[in-house]
């Protein structure tokens, strides 16, 4: 066989895993999970096609220049790995990522990764089989499948190609700022620390491993029955930060953090707050994902705004290239181009400023090095610093300072260095007795039932020789109320707040918990398709007793 006509051959088998890899799985990543990201597909996508063409060309050089006998076999394991491929993506993707955003467990998946290699093994055996049997009838079967399934692929890639024409990518335009992360106001400060992940029994566990753990918080009152609502960042972020209840009919979830952002009660809230001269900033991560499009947030808070940003492309093609590949690739491989969500945070920086730092060690050398300080323009601030906490992986030590390998006790001790790390400056700069500081989580964990999040609070003069603790039922329903009675303003209209409740009073409350529950339909752009919803009484063991129970409802997930 002439070297051109094995040239051409190779071209038509090779299209279909260049298509795949290069291709339509970075396009239909982004697409799927915009929210995510805050680059456009035009950063990667026009790279990624430039390098699966040159590697398509070489390709097709390489496999034509071998001998015909390892030319026919090596094509044939070439189309058994993109059959394979577009099988794995179609339909042998059982799980990808966790419903709670953190690293794949892979153990999880028992035995499906064997079974998953050995089906992977069965497809290559049987292309290079018929590529036997069939002799020269094999190259027109073989190029047939290849175009075939290249043909679906490259009209799948037309199409979403097509469907972004005239798309804004937003997140280009508003950002949110992290140029002021250490500054605070003059006079009154509310500072609201909210530490991903954390829960009550992990603050026991962690007391158990370093009794001193709570030493410099004496003047805050430790509300141990505190409750979430909602288990995870999204929707519970949004729903603290507006008091608006997530809507479970409604058809998009972008839809629900648009209208929660512009709902009365948050239009109200906000409006509270600056009436009386309050400067307002939030630094949290994954913004797309947590609060929708950043202009819901661009009149409540002072640091979302229009910015100018500079993407690292080279990081953004090597990060999508293995997302890439990660979905295509069976199980036995996946771990090796898992990708977590914080590699995305320096791909994108922002001229004359810079983002917002939510990464634990990140975030203690930040305040360590440059510290706080005191923006004497600004009279009064309400402050909301989101910081990674205790959501897997876990990359702090007990010092601070980053590290692999660490346990969540370790993680959990390097959180309380932060914060005494930034009320010992609040100290220094004389802005502490002032302030009114909370600490919570978003939400718990729910491995180990530990779904109640901590809540510290310490009100402006307050000071005790040691930590109260207070059992009153409270719950992140309650945040908007509390902000306002700190300020000594009508609650009604924001439901109860922290100080409606006493220990020993008997309050309904409810939690929904989303999972990802193989009797349900997945939902298209999302790792979980269900809510879990539970309803209790009393304290975290009978929130405990409640989960191990079952749940009360199953409410399906909307798309995004």
């Amino acid at each position: 066989m002439k070297f051109l006509d094995k040239f051409k051959k190779s071209l038509v088998v090779l299209l279909l895993p260049m298509v795949s890899y290069g291709l339509l799985g970075p396009l239909e990543i982004f697409f799927g999970n915009t929210k995510d990201f805050n680059f456009g597909y035009t950063d990667f996508f026009w790279i990624l096609a430039l390098i699966a063409l040159v590697v398509w060309l070489f390709g097709a050089l390489v496999l034509a220049a071998l001998p015909e006998r390892i030319h026919k076999i090596a094509n044939a394991l070439v189309l058994g790995v993109g059959v394979g491929s577009y099988i794995q993506n179609m339909f042998m993707n059982i799980k990808l990522s966790e419903d709670d955003g953190s690293p794949m467990r892979w153990e999880s998946l028992g035995s499906f990764t064997v079974i998953n290699l050995l089906i992977w093994i069965v497809i290559l055996i049987l292309v290079v089989v018929a590529c036997v049997l069939l002799k020269k009838k094999w190259d027109m079967v073989s190029m047939a499948i290849a175009g075939f399934f290249s043909a679906i692929q490259l009209v799948a890639v037309l199409s979403l190609l097509l469907t972004s024409i005239g798309q804004e990518n937003e997140s280009q335009i508003v950002q949110m700022s992290g140029k002021d992360q250490l500054k605070v106001a003059s006079e009154e400060n509310i500072i609201v620390f909210v530490l991903d992940t954390y829960g009550n029994t992990r603050l026991d566990e962690t007391l158990s491993v370093y009794p001193d753990l709570l030493d410099g918080l004496q003047d805050f009152t430790y509300y141990d029955n505190a409750d979430c609502h909602y288990y995870c960042t999204f929707p519970s972020m949004t729903h603290m930060l507006t008091g608006v209840d997530f809507d479970f009919d409604t058809e998009l979830s972008q839809q629900w953090l648009h209208d929660a952002w512009n709902s009365d009660r948050a239009n109200s809230f906000y409006d509270t707050l600056k009436e009386e001269n309050y400067s307002c900033r939030l630094y949290s991560g994954e913004v797309g994902y947590v609060y929708g499009n950043l202009r819901n947030l661009q009149q409540k808070y002072d640091n979302v705004v229009p910015m100018e940003r500079i993407v690292d492309k080279k990081q953004v093609v090597k990060l999508m290239a293995k997302m890439s590949i990660y979905r295509y690739v069976p199980y036995v491989f996946k771990p090796r181009f898992e990708v977590l969500t914080q590699e995305y945070d320096t791909v994108v920086s922002y001229k004359e400023d810079v983002g917002v730092v939510d990464d634990n060690a990140m975030f203690y050398d930040m305040l360590t090095k440059n510290g706080l300080s005191v923006d004497q323009n600004v009279n009064n601030a309400f402050i909301v610093q989101h910081l990674f906490g205790l959501h897997l992986p876990y990359t702090m030590d007990e010092n601070g300072m980053y590290a692999e390998e660490v346990s969540a006790e370790q993680t959990a001790k390097g959180l309380t260095v932060i914060v005494n790390e930034y009320l010992a400056q609040l100290k220094e700069l004389g802005v502490y007795d002032d302030a009114t500081i909370i600490i919570t989580a978003d939400h718990g964990a729910w491995v180990g039932f530990d779904t109640q999040p901590i809540f510290m609070i310490k009100h402006a003069k307050e000071t005790h020789d040691e930590m109260q603790v207070n059992s009153a039922p409270i719950s992140l329903d309650d945040f908007q109320a509390t902000i306002l009675a700190v300020l000594g303003k009508e609650t009604t209209g924001f439901g109860t707040s922290i100080y409606d409740w006493n220990p020993g009073d008997i309050r309904e409350r409810e939690v929904y918990m989303r999972t990802d529950d193989e009797n349900y339909p997945e939902v298209k752009g999302s790792s979980f398709n269900v809510y879990y919803g539970y309803t209790y009484s009393g304290d975290r063991k009978n929130l405990d007793e409640t989960i191990w129970d079952g749940p009360d409802v199953i409410v399906p997930a909307t798309p995004w």
